[in-house]
């Protein structure tokens, strides 16, 4: 059971300040508590069915306010399909359920029960598109006050495609571009709900804000804040089972001053009733957007309401490696700080979870790995590294090896860098040879035009008398040095400036795979690049 304790309390406190004549009359009608707890039913108010079975969920909760009063039991869900008749059927395969006709009885015999039901709902073969009737749902128990709900169902389901967008390439820097999109109701029934149609987009791109039906948003990213933006468009003209539909007026976005290579995520959805569609917190202040019938071939469509297009900007971005080494306190260890440095005038971003770049590490002969500083989690300026396992396979790290692999986990703005940190030890005849860390491009496939190549790679070398350098600072650098963990691990707090994302999977031994990359040393890096992992949601 639930106990909403301080949910709405300040909301009802200020309602009764509002309503009461003064702090008297407050003190003297206090809300009288409640003797048992009351349901609450959480189920979709719509359903579209077809002669498919279409699979159902609805759960309920009980809340006692937090006045700690008896838990119900033999919670009971009642399924009324009884209006369904010559409209659809219901199946209930729950062993808490039994069906009498088309009223199924579902009964919680102890607490350690779900407090919901999965069933399906499947329309009768002889029922007309677009027949309808009513689900009723009742919730009750012993020490409880229940609760009733209901879903109108609808014989026929509507089925949003859209149409591909075809990549831009060679965009000029500032230029203006057009997005047109087009939409397909492959489903038997017209749309009767809201249409959805949102863009998400990471790399730099402005959308311009003209529409009303629109809202507009931007990303959170405190390091570039333009690289990412998104668009919400909300329909309420029903489209038509067959019809193909367009904008009545493309998107239009300018090409930022740091796009290589823009990504966009692009989707059409049917909005249930009651559902807030969220989106960016400005709206547009033109005319609205509609959707109107197409015309000519078009681009042809995708598979399903999803899509994804590129825009390619006539720029690069010069990726370099940096190699910094400092002795520790015990004789024969010592901290190496790499860094990959995006030197503009591009920023880097990837593609969903795939590495657009990574830095290749081989220490000298002699030498081994003892730790890799690094924390999960969002803030941490710190990036990870994995185990070389050989023929383009990776493990979790592990200490006592010389080949790493160190996936940039984010993507790195323009003018910026990523930070990597291993702990190293002589292992034995250590005679001052020198390690190499190298970019080499990852499976994202996004080019870069890297102008200088000479920078991909940087030496280094392990002394007794190695000077304590200080590496080039950037917004993704510490301010501090983070100390080894028994477990190859560390504890850090970081001071540079949070870049939001996530890290790659792996495989090899462990359950993570990271790339497929060009065999070390046989590349000469005319194209390197970073990582993004793209925070979508943030954009909204």
């Amino acid at each position: 059971m639930t106990s909403l304790r301080t949910v709405l309390g300040a909301a009802l406190t200020a309602v009764v300040l509002a309503l009461a004549p003064g702090s008297a009359a407050l003190a003297a009608s206090p809300s009288p508590s409640p003797t048992q707890a009351h349901a609450v039913i959480e189920a979709d108010a719509q359903l579209n069915v077809g002669t498919t079975a279409q699979p159902v969920h609805v759960g309920w909760q009980f809340y006692d306010g937090g006045a700690n009063v008896p838990v119900p039991t033999h919670q009971t869900l009642v399924i009324d399909a009884r209006d369904l008749a010559g409209v659809a059927a219901v199946t209930a395969d729950d062993p808490r359920c039994t069906a009498a006709g088309q009223v199924v009885t579902c009964v919680d015999e102890d607490e350690s029960q779900p407090p919901y039901v999965d069933f399906t709902v499947r329309a009768d073969p002889g029922a007309a598109l677009g027949a309808t009737g009513t689900l009723k749902y009742t919730v009750s128990a012993e020490h409880g006050t229940g609760a009733t709900a209901q879903a109108k169902v609808v014989v026929g389901v509507p089925e949003l495609t859209v149409g591909k967008v075809p990549d831009v390439t060679h965009a000029r820097i500032g230029s203006r571009i057009e997005l047109p999109l087009r939409l397909r109701n492959t489903g038997d029934l017209a749309t009767d709900r809201r249409i959805m149609l949102r863009w998400e987009e990471v790399g730099g791109l402005a959308f311009d804000r003209k529409f009303s039906n629109c809202t507009y948003g931007d990303g959170d990213d405190p390091v570039e804040p333009g690289s990412q933006a998104s668009v919400t468009c909300i329909f309420t003209a029903p489209v038509a089972a067959g019809a193909t539909v367009e904008l009545s007026s493309p998107l239009t976005a300018t090409v930022g001053p740091h796009v290589l290579t823009a990504v966009t995520d692009y989707s059409a959805e049917l909005l249930k009733p009651g559902v807030d569609p969220g989106g960016g917190a400005d709206r547009g202040t033109g005319p609205e957007l509609t959707l109107v019938p197409a015309s000519g071939s078009g681009d042809g469509f995708e598979s399903g309401a999803t899509g994804r297009f590129r825009v390619s900007a006539d720029s690069s971005a010069d990726l370099a490696a940096t190699a910094a080494v400092t002795p520790r306190r015990t004789g024969g260890e010592w901290t190496l700080t790499l860094n990959a440095v995006n030197h503009g005038p591009a920023s880097a971003y990837g593609v969903g979870n795939k590495a657009v770049a990574l830095v290749d590490v081989v220490l000298p002969k002699g030498t081994v790995a003892t730790g890799n500083a690094f924390e999960e989690g969002e803030d941490t300026p710190y990036g990870e590294c994995f185990l070389w396992a050989g023929n383009g396979r990776t493990a979790p790290f592990a200490a006592g090896h010389r080949h790493y692999v160190c996936p940039v986990p984010r993507g790195v703005a323009a003018g910026h860098s990523q930070l990597f940190v291993l702990w190293v030890k002589a292992a034995k005849d250590y005679s001052g040879a020198r390690g190499t860390a190298t970019v080499l491009p990852g499976p994202a496939g996004i080019p870069l035009h890297d102008p200088d190549s000479a920078n991909d790679s940087a030496t280094f070398a392990f002394t007794a008398s190695t000077a304590s350098p200080t590496p080039s600072r950037s917004a993704s650098s510490p301010g501090t040095s983070p100390s080894p963990g028994a477990s190859g691990g560390t504890s850090v707090t970081p001071s540079a400036t949070p870049v939001p994302g996530g890290t790659l999977p792996h495989t090899g031994s462990g359950p993570m795979a990271l790339v497929a990359i060009a065999a070390a040393g046989a590349v000469a890096l005319g194209s390197a690049a970073l990582l993004v992992a793209r925070r979508r949601r943030n954009s909204r």
